[in-house]
């Protein structure tokens, strides 16, 4: 921006917009913190640092305007989010600029203004928001009134996302990271409580000068990169990508997210020219992002002449995607490195330069390293994911120290001990040996990203296709209807010989019906009498219907006035057009699917073969049906709780029955199970201290990860491979497995089954019983979910809740999921359900 800004022309804006709705309806802004609403919390706060300031409100005005501020509402109706608050505020304010909070996040940073107006004069930004460390907070923003125009134009095409917006203009973002209290979300009554009754933080932060975060291009250092970093270097030629490209799967499969980053030294085309991003680049675009269902991807011009640095990079790292970061290149840069090296290319070796090469991956195992650099057959991809895999889990060991299990003529550092070729052990996969736990959505992410769907594809009937899984999306052959037809029984005519205010009688010349048309042409002054899908008559548009008018003289019909042009009829292709996408790939056939493509002309489709699923239970405890009981032993409900789970899925079932507490009896079943089946499932024999040899076996015969999980009921779960064959470990207790099943078998057999919408029905319902809690894990409790008589969703406890209580489960209809950080839900408040679906 031109001029040199100041706090003076900026007018703070305090959102207080919404509708309360995960409030009971509640006026946020209006709620009580320390004793006084939490709008004049922000009042106080926001005088000192602007020139002036207004509330956004569409509801409570009156109340606000008590305040003494200008107070605005939205012009778009439906309460729109932040972005049409930031609208009417723009058209209000008499300032250059606006600075934006909401109405619930009491205590602000003093020096907010100045960090945000740093940050953009730093960077020549257009807007400049707030970010807290780890993620952008949007809604914390600096935006000139100048860039009003587009926001309205990108209103006015229906869009809402605030970050969508953002992306449309060069943002820069101003450090908040040492106040990031001042982010609290309220969203319930225990929030408010939780905000502790004074700011821990002053102006001035850290006392950094610099409260921007470094742009790319700019600012070194590895501040704020979390992921551990890992970098894979040699000279070209020497197989660096090849060697990266054999790991990731390895890595992938021990349930690692990975972003690998790649230094080209020249121009780096990531289009063709023609390609719409290709010629958004050359007309000048700055920065060009391409958006799909299934791929982000972003293309920035590099204004500098220098060489980008590694932190020029990681700073567009995705930390959802980043447990580990693999770099290719960037051999000068102080990170961990493992070298590839092929003496046959000549070249000279990294590492006695090079301090940070802490493994050497080579074709020739004759070379002489070091002690503390692990050595490792160049074509042995597997044994170095396992080496990367203990290295995370010890921590980013600094290269000058010996890595534990390594022999002292350099030679390989795979472990010896039990846990020899597992993939698993990484700090984020808590096993019994490592305390901490995974949340719910990141035991899912992992498993679904280790997933790919079966093949291959095969071509059934259609009669045969229901409940099958489409491999390839279904081309429409025609068009449907495949003829301009009648909607109503009436009279088809001429739109341009409608009547104007006056009754006209017209002749009729001829009748159509479905199937047998009408073949002569209409002229003015006249009709044909027509049946509802019969193709409309040579010359006529419109279909007056029978209703609407009256019998004239011999062979007339009058009709009146108020008809329109067009009226009553359906378009060839109005349902369906030749060449479009009817169905696409990823959709599971249901029965209308099976009409539509029947309406096609379609007698066979392309479905993902149907999944190979075997399960079986382990326990000396367990007794089948049939068998009579002992005591302390149980019949075993879980196969049939997972047997009538499978059945819903449309997958082939193989019941292998209970496998007993005995190592040669578990191998058998272990193997016979990975032999015939795509997905092996068991419950049982995963829980801390009784999973040691059933550890000990699934690690000789496949790759396991055992985890824990915050989750209730459940917490472990085993996931990895045996064979060729997924593996899933379940708890032991009949709710644990009914509820790990639901939450993680059955959206990757899903998945593997080439089913493109896996995630479960998700609803909002009004609880109407206690529901005990304490924060720290996930929990699923059983429920019953019903519609009052004014059409409100409701929803009570089934019972009670105990792990080992399938009776809840069978009385209920839907599982109440209560997030980690929440505590004890009272009657009246609104919780999400999940259906059963059965």
């Amino acid at each position: 921006m031109e001029k040199t800004l100041s706090t003076a022309d900026i007018t703070g804006v305090i959102l207080a917009g919404g509708r309360g709705s995960r409030m009971g309806g509640q006026d946020k802004g209006l709620l009580e913190f320390n004793g006084r609403p939490l709008v004049e919390h922000l009042l106080d706060a926001l005088k000192p640092q602007t020139s002036a300031v207004l509330i956004n409100a569409n509801r409570n005005q009156e109340r606000y305007q008590t305040y003494g501020q200008p107070v605005v509402n939205d012009e778009l109706t439906g309460f729109q989010g932040p972005l049409a608050g930031f609208a009417a505020a723009m058209q209000a304010a008499e300032t250059a600029c606006i600075m934006t909070v909401p109405c619930d996040g009491p205590q602000l940073a003093p020096d907010m203004a100045e960090r945000l107006l740093q940050a953009l004069q730093t960077e020549n930004a257009e807007l400049a928001v707030a970010h807290d460390g780890e993620r952008l907070q949007p809604v914390h923003a600096l935006i000139p009134v100048s860039l009003l125009p587009s926001l309205q134009t990108f209103l006015k095409n229906g869009d809402r996302k605030i970050d969508l917006w953002y992306a449309q203009h060069r943002m820069a973002q101003a450090n908040f990271s040492d106040c990031r209290d001042m982010f609290r979300n309220i969203n319930t009554p225990e929030d408010l409580k939780k905000i502790p009754p004074n700011p821990p933080f002053s102006k001035g932060g850290t006392g950094s000068e610099d409260n921007s975060l470094a742009s790319p291009f700019e600012k070194g250092g590895l501040r704020g990169i979390s992921p551990p970093i890992l970098g894979v270097s040699a000279w070209s030629g020497s197989g660096k990508t090849t060697l990266l490209a054999e790991l990731i799967p390895h890595l992938k499969f021990a349930g690692l997210r990975l972003t690998v980053i790649k230094h080209g030294h020249h121009k780096i085309e990531l289009d063709t020219p023609g390609k719409d991003s290709y010629r958004f680049r050359e007309a000048g675009a700055d920065q060009v992002l391409l958006a799909s269902r299934k791929r982000l991807a972003i293309m920035q011009e590099c204004k500098t002449q220098r060489e980008p640095e590694l932190v020029d990079v990681l700073r567009f790292v995705n930390p959802d995607c980043a447990d580990l970061v693999l770099v290719e290149g960037f051999k000068h840069t102080a990170i961990p490195k493992i070298e590839v090296h092929r003496p046959s290319l000549g070249k000279p070796l990294l590492f006695p330069q090079d301090s940070n090469v802490i493994a050497l991956a080579t074709d020739d195992m004759t070379l002489d390293v070091p002690p503390h650099i692990a050595k490792f057959d160049l074509n042995q991809p597997e044994q170095i994911a396992e080496f990367v895999l203990q290295w995370m889990k010890r921590g980013e060991t600094p290269p000058n120290l010996p890595l534990s299990g390594e022999g002292q003529d350099g030679g390989s550092s795979v472990s010896s001990s039990p846990d020899k070729g597992r993939l698993g052990g990484v700090s984020s996969c808590a096993d019994e040996r490592d305390p901490t736990s995974l949340t719910v959505e990141e035991a899912r992410g992992r498993i679904m990203d280790a997933l790919q769907p079966v093949s291959p594809a095969l071509k059934r009937p259609l009669r045969d296709a229901l409940g099958q899984v489409l491999a390839e999306d279904v081309v429409s052959p025609i068009n449907v209807p495949n003829h301009t037809n009648s909607a109503m029984d009436g009279y088809a005519l001429r739109g341009d010989d409608l009547p104007g205010d006056e009754i006209r009688e017209y002749r009729i010349i001829g009748t159509a019906f479905a199937g047998v048309p009408f073949t002569a042409g209409c002229g003015k002054g006249e009709c044909v009498r027509i049946m509802t899908g019969a193709p409309m008559p040579a010359g006529t548009d419109t279909v007056v219907m029978q209703e609407q008018t009256e019998a004239g003289a011999q062979d007339f019909v009058r009709i009146g006035a108020g008809h329109r042009a067009g009226q009553n009829i359906r378009q060839a292709g109005e349902d369906i057009a030749r060449d479009s996408v009817v169905l696409t790939a990823g959709r599971r056939i249901n029965p209308a699917d099976l009409g539509v493509l029947a309406s096609l002309g379609v007698n066979e489709i392309s479905v993902h073969r149907p999944l190979r699923v075997a399960f079986f239970s382990t326990g000396d405890e367990l007794r089948s049906i049939g068998e009579t009981l002992r005591d302390g032993e149980v019949y075993d409900s879980n196969r049939y709780a997972l047997y009538g789970m499978l059945k819903q899925l449309n997958v082939d079932i193989l019941d292998l029955g209970v496998a007993r507490d005995d190592p040669v009896l578990m191998e058998a079943a272990f193997q016979q199970a990975s032999a015939v089946a795509d997905v092996v499932i068991t419950s049982g024999g995963v829980s801390v201290g009784e999973a040691d040899y059933t550890k000990v076996i699934l690690d000789k015969l496949g790759q396991i990860n055992f985890w824990k999980i915050a989750i209730k009921p459940g917490r472990p779960l085993a996931f990895g491979k045996l064979g060729e064959a997924l593996f899933f470990g379940l708890p032991g207790n009949p709710v644990a497995v009914m509820v790990t099943f639901l939450q993680f078998v059955q959206p990757a057999l899903l998945k593997l089954a080439g089913q493109q919408d896996c995630a479960p029905l998700l609803v909002d319902a009004i609880c109407q019983s206690q529901l005990k809690k304490k924060p720290g894990r996930t929990e699923f409790q059983r429920g019953t979910v019903t519609r009052t008589t004014d059409g409100k969703l409701v929803v009570e406890k089934s019972g009670y809740q105990g792990s080992g209580v399938l009776t809840s489960m069978s009385k209920g209809n839907c599982l109440i999921i209560l997030p980690a950080e929440s505590a004890t839900v009272e009657p009246g408040d609104v919780v999400q359900v999940q259906p059963f679906g059965w």
